[in-house]
């Protein structure tokens, strides 16, 4: 037996099904219906991507707002209109998105739950209700007769899973040419409709994108990999994902304030490649972006904190046995908790630290300037409102511009793009062009701050700010022919042939990352009072031995070939040769450098 069809007019829409509940964790349990609905029913459901506004929400929040059109055109479509095929897939994964009054923008907190309970024709019948959002109500004892009721102008039914799907199902559906349309008609699609209730516990209940994002997290992580930038956008229970988060919110949260309140020396949410998204497996690479996800993610766990729970990232951190998030530390586990006590933690000295050096290394300031004048140069034109369009979409990956001028918005699109490349290649020689050459600054500012002591985060990043500059404008960093210094980088970034080497997480920390430590520790003289000069000897001595090592292996490939001539027979004599020929130049060439750090230092200020 159904429970009786509802007579609050409230609740406009209905679909029967089974009730039923997971287990719950952080004092949140998971409780869903599963049902199935007919091909007309799929307009009842939206997509992420169709919700006004989703492109603004934090970046943490990504969800799989962005479907690949390439693969359901070219994949899913064709195979819903094969006739010789048999038709099968999982259920699709929705959840009720509570909205404001007006129906255009999600509720930021999800309501509370009401547990309710009725007799009606001899039976009991118990459910859960958001008021004026949905209701939940089966049988008692016979969870398999249950309705789940909305109303549609307070809560949106979206797809969290299996949006691809529903998109192709949705064009199959308009697609009354095709012969196997009619038999379509009869199909009964199944769905489940998740959402969460919070527990006793709960202080507060969670976010309506809370909820989402804990559903989407869940089934893309759990049940299937999502591609690596999406996985690090998501994860609560990551340290350097979380700082990975935190530090691309401090730009996305400065492109949503209007032009006037913009902070236009942070950089713009288009410095990094956030969005994570494919074409037939294949990442699109954003056109502004400088540095992946990936990325930034990997400076903060080979570089700068190390990996998760570690003693180092405690250090890095401050976080010592008095602190909260010591315990969590020790049981190498992020609770809900503990995740938004570190999110608070990293937001207050240490992220906007990171964000100043970014910020401040000449050749990033001086294309973030590059791009705010080209901005505000639209700005100043008969295409203003084109462009605005235009700029939107580069930040957010869509724009609102109407049907009638959206052409011309994507061809002004095309020439901001165009412009863009062209600032990008004056202003990124190589190696700043390549990955390489901030692996190299992000170790040196990562490990470097332990050598003088563990300074505040923010003193020790404008400190380093300003000698790396000085160490990036007199050439240290330059792989161009016209650079007096671009013989030092040789067989520490780059070989005898011109290909960088030494470009890997793991190899960078004996190559260009001591490197850049010692010029910028010399270009960084007269060091603050509170610092001891004890450590400059022992790092020097260090450093400079690191690099021989790295540069000795360097020449041996370089000598060994053209030694081979002088010595046909190979062997051992070959190897004793190209070891004397090796050492011979490689020790040249760190003598050189002593000899410049040298100068740098006598050319210090005094103190």
């Amino acid at each position: 037996m159904k429970p009786p069809i509802n007579n609050i007019q409230i609740y406009n829409q209905r679909l029967d099904g089974v009730y039923g509940e997971f287990g719950a964790g952080a004092d949140v349990q998971a409780l869903y219906i599963q049902t199935a609905i007919t091909p007309k029913q799929l307009d009842r459901i939206s997509l992420i991507s169709e919700i006004r506004g989703s492109e603004r929400w934090p970046v943490r929040d990504l969800f799989q707002r962005d479907v690949d059109n390439d693969r359901v055109t070219y994949s899913l479509l064709p195979y819903l209109q094969e006739a010789d095929k048999v038709k099968f897939f999982n259920p699709l994964t929705l959840t009720l998105l509570p909205m404001e009054e007006t129906g255009s923008t999600v509720l930021t907190q999800m309501p509370k739950v009401r547990e309710f309970s009725m007799d009606k024709d001899n039976r009991s019948y118990v459910g859960i209700e958001r008021e004026d959002f949905y209701r939940i109500r089966w049988v008692l004892g016979y969870p398999q007769y249950a309705t789940i009721e909305w109303n549609d102008t307070r809560s949106l039914l979206v797809a969290i899973d299996g949006q691809h799907r529903l998109s192709a199902l949705k064009r199959f559906h308009k697609d009354t040419q095709v012969s196997s349309h009619r038999d379509f008609l009869k199909w009964r699609i199944p769905v489940v409709i998740v959402s969460f209730r919070a527990g006793p516990g709960r202080a507060e209940p969670p976010s309506v994108l809370e909820v989402v994002r804990s559903i989407f997290v869940y089934i893309n992580t759990e049940a299937r990999e999502v591609n690596e930038a999406r996985k690090i956008l998501l994860t609560d229970e990551s340290v350097t994902a979380v700082c990975t988060q935190e530090l691309l919110e401090r730009s996305h949260a400065n492109d949503l304030r209007g032009d006037s309140e913009r902070d236009a020396q942070r950089l713009p949410l288009l410095f990094y490649d956030w969005r994570g998204e494919e074409t037939k497996k294949r990442k699109i690479h954003a056109p502004a972006a400088v540095k992946s996800v990936e990325e930034i993610h990997n400076w903060f766990k080979h570089y700068i904190l190390g990996e998760d729970f570690d003693e180092f990232q405690e250090t890095q951190l401050g976080i010592d046995p008095t602190h909260p998030l010591h315990e969590s530390f020790h049981d190498k586990k992020l609770s809900y908790g503990a995740s938004k006590e570190l999110r608070s933690l990293v937001k207050k000295e240490f992220l906007p630290s990171v964000a100043y050096l970014l910020e401040n290394f000449a050749p990033y300031r001086s294309y973030v300037s590059a791009l705010w004048k080209l901005e505000r140069k639209y700005e100043n034109t008969n295409q203003s409102d084109l462009a605005r369009h235009a700029f939107y979409e580069l930040r957010f990956g869509t724009n609102h511009a109407p049907d009638p001028i959206r052409s011309n918005v994507a061809r002004i699109l095309g020439d901001i793009k165009n412009q863009i490349e062209d600032l990008k290649k004056k202003f990124f020689h190589k190696p700043i062009d390549l990955d390489i050459a901030m692996r190299g600054v992000i170790s040196a500012f990562g490990h470097l701050r332990d050598w003088v002591g563990n300074p505040s985060w923010s003193e020790y990043a404008k400190w380093f700010a300003h000698a790396l500059n000085r160490t990036y404008e007199n050439g240290w960093l330059d792989f161009r022919e016209s650079s007096g210094r671009r013989k030092f980088l040789l067989h520490i970034a780059q070989d005898h042939n011109d290909a960088v080497v030494n470009y890997r997480f793991d190899k960078v920390s004996d190559a260009l990352g001591p490197y850049l430590e010692l010029l910028v520790a010399a270009y960084g003289r007269p060091w603050p009072e509170s610092w001891d000069d004890d450590w400059w000897p022992t790092l020097r001595e260090i450093h400079l031995e690191t690099l021989s090592g790295t540069i000795l292996r360097g020449f041996k490939k370089q000598v060994r070939p053209q030694l081979k001539e002088e010595y046909p027979l190979g062997g051992k004599v070959l190897t004793a040769a190209v070891n004397r020929e090796a050492q011979k130049l490689a020790g040249r060439q760190i003598r050189k450098l002593e000899r410049e750090l040298e100068k740098i230092e006598a050319a210090a200020p005094a103190e």
